[in-house]
């Protein structure tokens, strides 16, 4: 009975850091076959053109608001293989064999991964149990990519090839879609394959793009529905309740087109509409994504719906908000000759030159027409610039995302003003012109992109005479005792099928799956001997150097030996670093902490650190003159130290390795932004901290929770911009009793989750009784940026007796709410000292009144609340008890008193 495992049904939350299954329970209960058949949904949205007539002239005049199917694919420059010799083994052998695709089972809608060679056996193969669909296989930059040319509006229209920087589309390597090795956004050009019976529900592409479709083979069903108010609204209705198998889309909605692609019909579906797409013959379909200028406005609408829905990153358009960045500013470089990239983006796409000849023209010219040079703008440009610049600068600015290749970011948002006032008189017919408004003006290719990026130069590592490159490096071994090395092979996977005693062609040579160790273990040889500090040791003669000891390693003199300390990347450990040299990481070590997964890390015990109050090197007078100060004097020095150069006095010698662990010297720590690993929360436990920034990072509900009952120190959390799913680790009986937390601008943060955040926990153990929640010696509250309401504070007051500080700015709480809160519970009014409440546009002057009743006041923050005076913040402070001043309009704090 102890390795039963009772199954127990949780509701499915996005995670992107949790390896689990995205698996829809149950299957649909309508048949698709009944709405094919139905004739029902005739709506007449959809518009056939020629090849010829779907042009950019037509698309500056019209806009890009109805779908358009074409035919016949001549004059519309669209470029692909022969439809009678191509086939899924042409993909296999294009993008590779081994490439790895991400697969959905069409029947409950579970995604799987497969690798190319397995899905052509599948596809070509008869025996097809499962339904299986690849709608994801970006091939940009593999040999496919030069077989298949999108049609030339598309490359008038896309902001990839217009706006985001070349030199960064060049250097693109990677083939797949990792985000961690993307340089451009891969979205340009996909391979679909498809086989009969596929279904793919309702859904908006990511980022609101447009899309471009080219049937090479097969045949595909499209519903389509316009993206209205209403049916947006719908839509995030339908996906929210969870009921997408029960209930076909098209039907809730007015209208719903249903239309039929043949082999060589192309389809282009404009911005925000909402489709779904049948299979009805095995077909392989090549198409795109892609932003444009024509629908700007729609385009951030569905990233505010996505935002909403709380879709994960990965299935997001990757570097949306920097896309946004780069086309404001290549519009006004465009058309004001004025660039606000930094010196280094400008001379890796040559913008220099083009300066050098916009100087040239000018002095040679002698009489123009300043109206001459004038571009004009088309309407549907004009209001997006307009909608673009608006959300840039209302955008928070943890939110904002500017890239590294943008320098003085107000600066362009006050351009972009100008430009919208220089442009609000534009002609409308001068402004069709045929070509892009935004654009680079010197197209780089391939062999100049080589040349302009100047590589960073390899560091300086002084050679060892005798020791061949790459000796230092130790290859971990089995630890033979965990459930995956005392396991068989599964005789299923890629790696098993390719082994030679599987009948396999052995060309791989990797272990099974199943059998990889979770806690590889250095090698006997290795551990038995101490090993040197990674500092590269200084210059030396060939001829005056020491002969190598046993196995070939150096033998190591006294001082060596006693300073020879184990050590580990600090990257591992705290500070990250996507690309640094193996040179300057060996320069940087840190305490010895053995690899566990996260999914096995519950298994083992983690204690901090135990630091001896009575160790001091005084009672070594060689050790005391060597060091010059005692252990009390060295960390009086360490506390003016940052993490990083603590890091460096760790390599010094053991006592600095020792004394440097302190968790006196590890109070705070900030990790916004890194990536947490295993090693990282083993790092923190033993760190003891007292306040922690994990804003920004990747930590899962998993992590957290196994970080929280291990930290009983914690007093201070910061989960700025984490998701729902991390922080409900929160509710737990283990939570440490947090003084400040802060959960500005977390994803989809409800009344309903701070309900539950603040609720009794039940994982209580025996014998434990816990009657009220954990956070109710919280101090300071920050819910800045999430949806709460007036219940969601109401709340807050009930539950949160000892709350000094609140913070709930950009939240939509009215005066009544804010009423609410300060006289529902006595205990507020005596100790809450301090209001921040920036651009809530619900509060009045009202709200002013009640706060009068607060009994130490020390701040009141309103900037922002366009309903708020700055004539009812002056008569607070006139007639206010305490001694309060307005230092800047609508911000109120206590006035020091005379001495």
């Amino acid at each position: 009975m102890s390795d039963r495992n009772l199954r127990h049904k949780t509701v499915p939350v996005y995670d992107d850091d949790d390896a689990v299954e995205d698996e829809i329970d149950g299957k649909r209960t309508y048949d698709v076959q009944d709405k094919v058949k139905s004739a029902k949904y005739n709506a007449d949205f959809l518009l056939d053109l020629e090849g010829h007539e779907l042009t950019f002239e037509r698309i500056q005049t019209v806009g890009m608001s109805d779908p358009i199917r074409i035919k016949n694919k001549e004059g519309l420059g669209l470029i692909v293989p022969d439809s009678n010799s191509f086939s899924v083994s042409d993909v296999r052998a294009f993008v590779g064999g081994r490439r790895v695709v991400d697969v959905m089972e069409c029947k409950t809608q579970r995604a799987l991964e497969m690798t190319m060679r397995e899905f052509e056996n599948y596809f070509e193969g008869n025996e097809r149990k499962y339904i299986y669909n690849v709608i994801s296989l970006e091939f940009s930059q593999s040999k496919l990519a030069s077989l298949v040319q999108r049609p030339k509006v598309v490359d008038c229209l896309d902001w990839i090839d217009l706006v985001w920087p070349q030199h960064l589309k060049h250097i693109q390597t990677e083939q797949t879609n990792n985000l961690n090795n993307m340089k451009y956004p891969k979205v340009q050009k996909y391979c679909l394959m498809s086989v009969a019976g596929c279904y793919t529900d309702f859904h908006i592409d990511f980022g609101g793009t447009s899309v471009w479709y080219h049937i090479l083979k097969g045949g595909k069903i499209f519903w389509l529905i316009p993206p209205t108010n209403e049916n947006l609204n719908l839509y995030e209705r339908w996906t929210m309740s969870g009921n997408q198998g029960d209930i076909f889309f098209g039907d809730m909605v007015s209208r719903c087109q249903r239309i039929e692609l043949e082999a060589g019909n192309s389809l282009m579906i404009p911005s925000g509409w909402i489709h779904a797409v049948y299979t009805s013959l095995d077909s392989i379909v090549f198409g795109g994504n892609f932003l444009n200028s024509f629908n700007i406005p729609m385009q951030l609408r569905i990233a505010q719906v996505e935002e909403r829905l709380k879709v994960p990153n990965r299935f997001r358009f990757p570097f949306f908000s920097e896309v946004l960045w780069y086309a404001l500013e290549r519009y006004i470089h465009t058309l004001t000759h004025k660039s606000f990239l930094n010196n280094d983006f400008q001379e890796k796409n040559m913008l220099h030159l083009k300066k050098k000849e916009e100087e040239s023209a000018k002095e040679e010219k002698i009489e123009d027409d300043s109206s001459s040079d004038h571009v004009h703008l088309t309407p549907f440009e004009y209001k997006g610039l307009q909608k673009l610049i608006e959300t840039l600068e209302y955008l928070p600015k943890t939110k904002r995302n500017i890239p590294d290749g943008i320098s003085q970011p107000e600066e362009l948002l006050e351009a972009g003003k100008s430009l919208l006032w220089q442009h609000s008189g534009d002609d409308i017919d001068l402004a069709v012109t045929g070509k892009p408004k935004a654009f680079w003006p010197v197209p780089l290719k391939s062999k100049e992109i080589q040349q302009k990026i100047i590589r960073k130069p390899k560091p300086f590592s002084t050679p060892v005479a005798g020791k061949k490159p790459g000796v230092g490096r130790v290859r971990r071994v089995r630890c033979k005792q965990c459930e995956a090395c005392l396991s068989d092979d599964c005789r299923s996977c890629v790696f098993c099928r390719d082994m030679r005693k599987y009948g396999g062609p052995g060309t791989m040579k990797q272990t099974c799956i199943k059998r990889r160790c979770t806690n590889p273990i250095l090698p006997s040889t290795v551990r038995e001997e101490p090993q040197t500090p990674t500092s590269a040791p200084p210059p030396r003669d060939e001829t005056s150097s020491s002969k190598p000891g046993r196995r070939g390693k150096r033998k190591l003199s006294g001082n060596e030996v006693e300073t020879a300390v184990k050590m580990i990347k600090p990257e591992e450990v705290l500070e990250e670093s996507e690309e640094e040299s193996p040179c300057h990481r060996s320069q940087l070590p840190a305490v010895v902490i053995s690899r566990v997964s996260t999914g096995d890390l519950m298994k083992y015990a983690v204690r901090p650190a135990v630091v001896s109050i009575n160790d001091n090197c005084s009672s070594d007078p060689q050790r005391h003159e060597k060091l010059g100060l005692d252990r009390r004097g060295w960390m009086m020095v360490f506390r003016y130290l940052n993490h990083k150069d603590l890091f460096q006095c760790m390599t010094v010698c053991k006592d600095f390795l020792k004394w440097c662990t302190s968790p006196v010297l590890w109070r705070n720590i900030d990790l916004t932004g890194k990536r947490v690993t295993s090693a990282t929360l083993q790092c923190l436990v033993r760190r003891t901290p007292t306040s922690l920034n994990l804003s920004q990072t990747n930590i899962s509900y998993k992590q957290l929770l196994w970080l929280l009952e291990r930290s009983p120190s914690l007093r201070e959390l910061f989960l700025i911009r984490c998701s729902w799913s991390s922080v409900s680790a929160l509710h737990t009986a283990s939570c440490p009793p947090i003084r400040v937390l802060d959960l500005s601008w977390t994803a989809g943060f409800t009344d309903s989750h701070l309900k539950n955040l603040l609720s009794v926990p039940t994982d209580t153990r025996p014998g434990q009784e816990v009657s009220h929640t954990r956070l109710q010696f919280c101090h300071e509250l920050s819910v800045a940026g999430t949806d709460i309401s007036d219940a969601g504070l109401k709340l807050v007051s009930s539950c949160l007796p000892h709350l000094k500080t609140i913070n709930i700015s950009f939240c939509m709480i009215t005066t009544e709410g804010l009423s609410d809160f300060i006289e529902q519970n006595n205990s507020t009014t005596t100790s809450m000292s301090c209001i921040i409440a920036q651009h809530c546009p619900l509060m009045r002057n009202n709200a002013l009144l009640f706060c009068t009743k607060l009994e130490k006041v020390k701040e009141l923050d309103f900037r922002g609340c366009k309903n708020i005076s700055e004539e009812a913040c002056q008569e607070l402070v006139s007639n206010s008890k305490f001694m309060l001043k307005m230092e800047e309009p609508l911000y109120i704090v206590a006035a020091s008193k005379p001495a």
